[in-house]
């Protein structure tokens, strides 16, 4: 991102100059020579013209070959970049900084949720789409966002997809809890807890990355069948702004079994609700 320096321009008429034919004692010998020289000029500008016909021929067929290249290229590229790309590539070379809010939801029919993987837990939000239409996980790196017009993660019957997303990262906070989702493996378990009940989940989905404007798969909004789980983050190549990173990695999950339900509490004792601030280091009980 350099300047780009413009290239000097030339004398103007930038020839040498020679002594004019009219000087005194300019003939004779002098006038002979400079015959001479004029035919030696001729010659060597003929044999310039013949190379200069010869290199711009050459140069000819090279911008032919060149101008169909990129042609190709691009139309290859244009075509992976519209499609999924079967890997969870995380460029760390930057770090998200544009401040969005996210628009909240609520929690209807329950009052906590949070996700483990690997033992880590984190807190989940209820999240909306934005006035003009995005999901935003909350600021918060450390917490996850649920989509709450997507299904409750786990429910029974044909309840349609399930949707949490997360920050991969952020300036001020740096890594966040999401950086996991792109960690899953195929047939690995991980759980969601809802108001103290451990929902198991199997990925059937590896993360793999869709380019930001390419649309989200029907997985993402189905309303219709059995229940899944797609947890949704970004990554790929970093390009700042407002963008932060070109592509969503996407992550696809399945119910596991039923739900465990929680442990009964002693009588006259209150269930322990999710953990409201930071992730916890347990289920929410």
């Amino acid at each position: 991102m350099g300047k780009h320096r413009e290239p000097e321009q030339p004398e103007e008429n930038g020839v040498s100059h020679y002594p004019a034919s009219g000087e005194e004692g300019g003939v004779g010998k002098q006038g002979m020579g400079r015959g001479k020289l004029i035919a030696i000029i001729a010659a060597i500008v003929v044999v310039a013209l013949v190379l200069l016909q010869v290199v711009l021929y050459l140069a000819s067929d090279d911008e032919d070959e060149a101008g169909s290249a990129p042609e190709t290229v691009a139309s290859e590229s244009a075509s992976e970049e519209s499609g999924p790309k079967s890997d969870a590539f995380v460029d760390d070379s930057g770090q998200q900084e544009h401040e969005y809010e996210a628009a909240p939801g609520e929690f209807k029919g329950f009052d906590g949720m949070s996700v483990g993987i690997d033992g880590e837990y984190a807190a989940v939000d209820p999240v909306q789409v934005t006035d003009q239409g995005v999901l935003l996980p909350p600021h918060d790196v450390t917490r996850v966002g649920w989509y709450s017009a997507s299904a409750v993660p786990g429910e029974p019957g044909n309840v349609g997809s399930s949707v949490i997303t997360g920050h991969i990262n952020y300036q001020g906070q740096g890594t966040g809890y999401a950086e996991k989702f792109t960690k899953l493996k195929k047939d690995q378990e991980f759980t969601v807890v809802i108001d103290g009940q451990e929902r198991t989940f199997r990925v059937t989905e590896a993360p793999y990355r869709l380019p930001k404007g390419s649309g989200f798969p029907d997985v993402v909004n189905d309303k219709e069948g059995e229940n899944r789980l797609v947890l949704i983050t970004c990554g790929g190549q970093f390009v700042g702004g407002a963008l932060g990173y070109e592509d969503n990695i996407i992550t696809v999950a399945e119910p596991v079994g039923e739900p465990e339900q929680p442990a009964e509490q002693p009588a006259g004792e209150a269930p322990a609700e999710a953990p409201a601030e930071a992730p916890a280091e347990a289920p929410a009980a």
